[in-house]
């Protein structure tokens, strides 16, 4: 754990480990929560994936301009207002839930309560970005702080969707009629909260505020880091690897509710979070291990492996019909997610300028947000169909593969970039 140590003495860095898991605590509860509240009141999947959708899509096409908000105006003073917004529109949205109102009301205020969903994880990236920028005396950390960044992003999902059957277990233990809707209207309460006053809290903390004011040139205008060579194909891999995470939770959730005898709900919960928890635990190990400072072309590289992995896990979730067993593989296969987007992480710091870095990371959330939401509504269709369990996890595989065969076009492109770069240094 040597490597972590040497993290947390970095000035500011606790701040960004802490309280940035408290903060993103409330959307490892929503994520599924939603989905679990809206099919249990409207009784049907496809519906909830709908739902579950629209909130993801519109976080994904808000997310790029709340990034330039934030380079442009300071994180300080853009994410607090923001995140209070998000939180009292989350309130909303569960009035809207459960007093069933018609379906494109209930699309309207989750496309509203979406789009202000507050940018803090490409944030948190930027400032680790900062913090180990070269010559700042933390360099070597890098991959250590990006490792370490999404095991807690990990961890946030390990952690949500047990606190969340948590209330459900505890309003049956109360007596509650509806101890599903009950319990899961209550998380969705509390994740409001927690999000809005732990936003608070980091946003002003010594590490994003040492971010504000770091990219000392012209204001990003256009494409911006769209046009940095490399980012798109980054972003193309990233989408197929978003679908999978979009549609994995709903075909576990269906999963459960085939295969738990009525506990369907608290099941998922627990499956998701021990799925994220093989995730934190691979982050953990990615980020001890002695990684060379590497270009881009040795990330991508690296990536290949990780990328591979994921989508043999994913084949092998059809192994059983054994709520345990499927608990064991889901463990195994979930420890290459981070290291696959600490990685990422990784590409973005290496190839895009410091001025961009917030936007560049919520392009990342635009792009995971909204080919998630594709994932969860196609997932959602073909869940209700005969066989479609197995056949949303074979989906889930070959997204990844698509994800693979994109990091090595991501290789073949750097590796080609470079000896143009050194013979342009020679002859000049």
């Amino acid at each position: 754990m040597r490597r972590y140590l040497e993290l947390w003495r970095i000035p500011g860095a606790p701040m960004l480990l802490i309280g940035g898991t408290l903060a993103r605590l409330g959307h490892g509860v929503t994520i599924v929560a939603w989905l679990l509240l809206v099919r249990a009141v409207s009784g049907n999947y496809a519906e909830a994936g709908f739902v579950a959708g629209a909130l993801s899509l519109a976080t994904a096409v808000a997310a790029p301009v709340a990034g330039r908000l934030v380079d442009r105006f300071t994180v300080s003073r853009v994410l607090p207002v923001i995140a209070l917004a998000y939180s009292v529109s989350q309130l909303a949205l569960l009035w809207v839930v459960l007093s069933d109102q018609r379906l494109w009301v209930t699309m309207t205020v989750a496309v509203i309560a979406g789009a202000l969903f507050p940018p803090l994880s490409p944030a948190i990236r930027a400032g680790w970005t900062h913090l180990t920028r070269p010559g700042g005396g933390h360099e070597s950390g890098r991959t250590t702080a990006m490792a370490a960044e999404s095991t807690v992003f990990e961890l946030v999902f390990v952690m949500g969707p047990l606190l969340l059957s948590g209330f459900i277990l505890a309003t049956d233990v109360v007596g509650a009629e509806d101890p599903s809707t009950t319990g899961t209207a209550s998380a969705i309460g509390v994740a409001a909260l927690t999000t809005a006053v732990g936003t608070v809290m980091v946003a002003r903390g010594a590490a994003l505020r040492s971010v504000s004011g770091t990219a000392g040139g012209a204001r990003t205008v256009g494409l911006g880091p769209l046009r940095v060579t490399g980012f798109p194909t980054m972003l193309a891999i990233t989408a197929a690897v978003a679908f999978g995470f979009g549609a994995s939770p709903v075909a576990i959730a269906a999963f459960a509710e085939l295969r738990s005898d009525g506990q369907g709900s608290a099941t998922t919960g627990l499956l998701i979070a021990i799925w994220s928890l093989g995730s934190a635990a691979g982050g953990l190990t990615y980020g001890a291990l002695p990684w060379p400072n590497t270009p881009i072309a040795g990330l991508a590289r690296r990536s290949t492996v990780v990328l591979g992995a994921l989508a043999l896990g994913y084949a092998l979730w059809n192994l059983t019909d054994s709520i345990p067993a499927f608990a064991v593989i889901l463990v195994l296969t979930g420890a290459v997610i981070a290291p696959a987007t600490a990685i990422l992480a990784e590409l973005v710091a290496a190839a895009v300028p410091a001025g961009m870095l917030t936007e560049a990371y919520t392009w990342f959330t635009c792009v995971n947000m909204s080919v998630a939401a594709l994932g969860a509504a196609i997932a959602g269709q073909m869940v209700e169909t005969s066989g479609g369990v197995s056949l949303a996890f074979w989906i889930c595989a070959g997204a990844a593969t698509v994800a693979g065969l994109g990091a090595i076009a991501l290789v073949v492109s750097a590796e080609r970039s470079q000896p143009a770069a050194v013979d342009t240094e020679v002859v000049s």
